[in-house]
């Protein structure tokens, strides 16, 4: 599903019966389902922020920020939301206990830092080696490689915030990652009938679906468009 943004325009009418529906529902659901909906991102199915606050303090803990989400954004939020879906699941499969706190942040919690360390290095290891493959309506797929993210580690959020602020800066100041950039990844249009166009990928309207990626499983997920 579509990250929570101010700046997206009104949803078209269709949408916005999806969501009365989607409200019905709600209506519907237990309690145990209910705590699960309010307790679970939408865009990534981890669980998110009141989640990782009342799992209580944890001996060591992160912040990470995927790299260049802005700029994936551009071609439809869709997009960003499939990386942001891959680096869910690969924080999941090296071992990490990980939160999806809001729009490119993660939080992550463990019983010693050096642990957290080396599975955090795993983990970036492994996305920037994860294809990430979106498949859209015109037949078309579109896929992203070598994606990648910063962070910080500490006793606390205020300790893993200034080590991820420091960490990201240091890597601009080596050139890796630019504000309102894609640095190292790739983005492919891969269609039968013509070469890849960037006119193509910034007028598209797609309704994409998740694949999975040779390098790390990554569940099938619809996604909506803003």
């Amino acid at each position: 599903m579509i990250a929570k943004n101010e700046n997206v325009p009104n949803r078209h009418p269709s949408e916005r019966r999806f969501a009365l529906e989607e409200r019905r529902r709600v209506a519907e659901m237990s309690a145990e389902e209910m705590r699960r909906e309010l307790l679970t991102s939408q865009v990534t199915g981890l669980p998110n922020r009141r989640a990782f606050d009342e799992a209580g303090k944890a001996p060591a803990v992160a912040m990470a920020d995927m790299d260049g989400l802005k700029a994936l954004n551009k071609y439809g939020y869709y997009v960003g939301n499939a990386v942001l879906f891959a680096m869910a699941r690969v924080l999941l499969q090296v071992g990490l206990k990980a939160f999806h706190d809001k729009g490119d942040e993660f939080l992550c919690s463990n019983s010693n830092d050096e642990e957290l360390l080396t599975k955090l290095e795993r983990a970036r290891a492994v996305l920037s080696g994860t294809t990430v493959a979106v498949k859209r309506s015109d037949g078309s797929t579109l896929t992203i490689t070598g994606a990648d993210f910063s962070y910080g580690v500490g006793k606390d959020l205020d300790e893993a915030e200034s080590g991820l602020r420091r960490q990201k800066t240091e890597r601009e100041h080596a050139g890796e990652i630019a504000r309102g950039e894609l640095r190292g990844v790739i983005v492919s249009l891969h269609r039968h009938e013509s070469r890849n166009s960037s006119a193509e990928l910034q007028n598209s309207t797609a309704v994409p679906v998740v694949h999975p990626s040779p390098a790390v499983a990554i569940d099938s997920l619809s996604l909506l468009l803003p």
